[in-house]
C-alpha cells in the first residue's frame, strides 16, 4: 500500500464526515469554550463561523452564556462581547435550548463593577506609568495569541489558559488588592453559576462560552461537580475543526 495516498484519502474522508460526526459529544457531556471577543475578525483558525459551528455541532441543551440576565433577557448588545449580537442572539432564537446568564446583574454588578473602576482609577492616579502597561500588556497579549494561534485546538488548549492568564496576575500585582477582590467576587459568581447549572442537570448536554481570559476558569468550576463529563475542549474543538497543512495567512 502506498502511504502518502492513502493519508491524503483518510483526511479528505474525515473532512466529508458531518461536523456532528467528527465531533460526537457524550449525551451529558460538558464543554467550555472560550470565545475570542474582536479577535475571531483576526483569527482564521476560530472565527465567528467556527464558533457558530461549535454551538451547532454540540447541540447543547443548557447554554451557559458570559452575559447578565438583563442582557439574556433582552437580547442587548454587549459591548466587548461582539459574538453575541453577530452568532448566539441569533442562534438561540433557532434553537431549543435553556439559556442561562452567568454574569452578576442588578446590584450585585453594580457594586463589583463600581469597586473595579475605582480601584483602576486609583491605580491610574497613583502610578499612571503602570496603569499604561496594563493597558500595553493587554494589547501584546492579543498579539502573543494570535501568533501562537495555528489552528482551532490551541485556541482552547492549556497554553492559550496560561498566556491569557498572565493579565489578570499583572492586574493584581498593579491594581492591588481592592481590585483582586472585586474579581473574585466576579469570577466567583460565575463559577457557581456554572456548578448550579451543572448540578441541575445530569444528564444533560451542558454548553458553557466564556472568554479566552477566563476558560480555564470556568473549566475548573466544570469539573469541580462533574469531573466525568467535561470534554477536553481543545480536543473537540481540533476534530471538529481538522487542522490543513499549509492554508491562509493570517491579517497583519
Amino acid at each position: 500500500m502506498r502511504i502518502a495516498p492513502f493519508l491524503t484519502l483518510l483526511a479528505a474522508f474525515a473532512s466529508a464526515q458531518p461536523l456532528a460526526a467528527r465531533a460526537a459529544a457524550p449525551g451529558d457531556g460538558i464543554l467550555v469554550i472560550g470565545a475570542l471577543h474582536d479577535l475571531h475578525d483576526r483569527e482564521p483558525s476560530f472565527g465567528y463561523e467556527h464558533l457558530r459551528a461549535a454551538i451547532t455541532a454540540f447541540a447543547p441543551d443548557i447554554l451557559v452564556l458570559e452575559v447578565r440576565p438583563d442582557e439574556l433577557a433582552e437580547r442587548k448588545p454587549t459591548p466587548g462581547r461582539p459574538e453575541y449580537p453577530a452568532i448566539v442572539w441569533p442562534l438561540l432564537a433557532q434553537m431549543k435550548v435553556e439559556a442561562i446568564a452567568m454574569e452578576p446583574g442588578g446590584a450585585m454588578f453594580e457594586a463589583i463593577a463600581g469597586e473595579a473602576s475605582a480601584a483602576f482609577a486609583a491605580l491610574k492616579k497613583r502610578d499612571p506609568e503602570g496603569a499604561a502597561a496594563l493597558s500595553r500588556l493587554d494589547t501584546e497579549i492579543e498579539a502573543i495569541l494570535l501568533r501562537y494561534w495555528q489552528d482551532a485546538g490551541q485556541v482552547q488548549d492549556a497554553t492559550t489558559d496560561a498566556v491569557a492568564g498572565s493579565v489578570h496576575a499583572a492586574q493584581f500585582a498593579l491594581a492591588g488588592p481592592a481590585f483582586a477582590s472585586a474579581q473574585s467576587r466576579w469570577d466567583g459568581h460565575m463559577a457557581d453559576m456554572v456548578r448550579q447549572a451543572v448540578r441541575a442537570h445530569p444528564g444533560k448536554r451542558v454548553l458553557v462560552i466564556g472568554s479566552y481570559r477566563n476558560r480555564a476558569m470556568l473549566e475548573a468550576a466544570a469539573r469541580d461537580t462533574a469531573p466525568r463529563r467535561v470534554l477536553d475542549a481543545s480536543d473537540w474543538i481540533e476534530r471538529l475543526n481538522p487542522a490543513k497543512t499549509g492554508g491562509d495567512e493570517k491579517p497583519e
